[in-house]
């Protein structure tokens, strides 16, 4: 087979792999012939990728290999073929210049990968995907102890899906037109790591749509003919989220996203110093302060030219958070709408209706 295909699909299934004491061949990966292809198989669990490349199969066979040196092997072999042959539990590794034999183990252990009969729920383009999951990503919970906050919400109506995420302090929400309307509304809760492996595969192969399959605890996202991630699903109910969503606004800015990008970036250089916390001043109708303080270090004091509308106010953020947010739009004209200096503000774009992201202020002791 083609060296460089092999090395591909390595790549793409190698962050899933998992190193564990309790159970060695996690860090395994698994080959099989499947139709005249050789299929790779990872799993650590909870999330479960197949991969098939194309090869010439004389013979049918399977086994697992350690996946950390099968790789280093064919990523430095420069070769443009590479010739696989099984003995046993054994494979030995050719090619014009290079040669190795791993020792393997039996593909009975390797922990069964779920298959998911069901019908594809919906189609979405890899492209839009790909987009939007850094969008939502940022905004999930890293504390385990709240379990469905952990996870991106893929909430389906009909002809549209919504990402949501949120850890309680901010919220971002996508909104992905789907290529056929879905038959029923429902939503589901997707572990943040197999997110982020789908958004990290469709970053590395071309995919004009995904194919999304859910089941009653597993859901699958084939993508192309050739690669499907497989992952459990977070159990319980996601937030009822839009009830914190601000249906009114004390003040209402409009800024250049250079000019805010600018004045954070000098407030955060002091916010490091006190858990991010900078404070924005709102003076209308068209002057935004941003300041921050450092007790042993200083203070920091940035102004951007603004559009407001409202009335003026002090609010304090966490700086990281803004930036979150704004990573994940565009440049161009900013919105950022605020309901109060202990109340949710609202980040989007001026021109985009299927994006927006929520934060909430800090409280702060004068």
């Amino acid at each position: 087979m083609h060296t460089e295909n092999l090395h591909h699909g390595l790549n793409l299934v190698g962050r899933v792999v998992t190193p564990k004491i309790t159970l060695p061949i996690l860090s395994n990966v698994l080959l099989s012939t499947d139709e005249g292809r050789l299929k790779l198989s990872v799993t650590d669990l909870e999330i479960g990728i197949n991969i098939w490349i194309g090869a010439k199969i004389e013979k049918p066979g399977k086994i697992t290999l350690p996946a950390k040196i099968f790789s280093e092997f064919v990523s430095s072999c420069n070769d443009k073929k590479i010739d696989l042959e099984q003995t046993d539990f054994k494979i030995d590794l050719k090619s014009e210049k290079y040669s190795a034999t791993l020792q393997g183990t039996a593909a009975d252990d390797f922990p069964l990968i779920p298959e998911i009969s069901e019908k594809p729920t919906c189609a979405i383009s890899g492209k839009i995907l790909e987009e939007a999951i850094p969008q939502v990503v940022s905004a999930t919970a890293m504390d385990e102890t709240r379990p469905v906050l952990s996870g991106v919400c893929f909430k389906f109506i009909k002809d549209k899906l919504k990402l949501v995420a949120t850890d309680s302090y901010r919220l971002a929400e996508k909104t992905i037109p789907l290529e056929k309307a879905v038959g029923k509304d429902y939503s589901v809760i997707v572990p943040l790591k197999a997110v982020s492996e789908i958004g990290r595969i469709l970053g590395a192969v071309s995919s004009e749509n995904v194919q999304v399959s859910v089941s009653e605890n597993q859901i699958r996202f084939a993508i192309n003919e050739d690669i499907e991630v497989i992952s459990r699903l977070i159990e319980g109910n996601f937030p009822d989220y839009e009830q914190i969503i601000p249906t009114k606004y004390t003040a209402k800015v409009k800024i250049n996203f250079e000019d805010l990008q600018s004045a954070l970036k000098i407030a955060s250089l002091f916010a490091k110093e006190s858990a991010n916390n900078i404070k924005i001043k709102l003076k209308a109708p068209n002057q935004m302060i941003i300041s921050a303080r450092a007790e042993q270090i200083g203070t920091s004091k940035a102004s951007a030219a603004a559009e407001i509308t409202g009335s003026d106010l002090e609010v304090s953020f966490n700086a990281k958070f803004i930036f979150d947010g704004m990573s994940a739009l565009k440049k161009g004209k900013i919105n950022f709408d605020f309901s109060g200096n202990l109340s949710p503000a609202k980040l989007y774009l001026e021109d985009s209706k299927d994006y927006f992201y929520i934060i909430m202020p800090l409280r702060t002791e004068e």
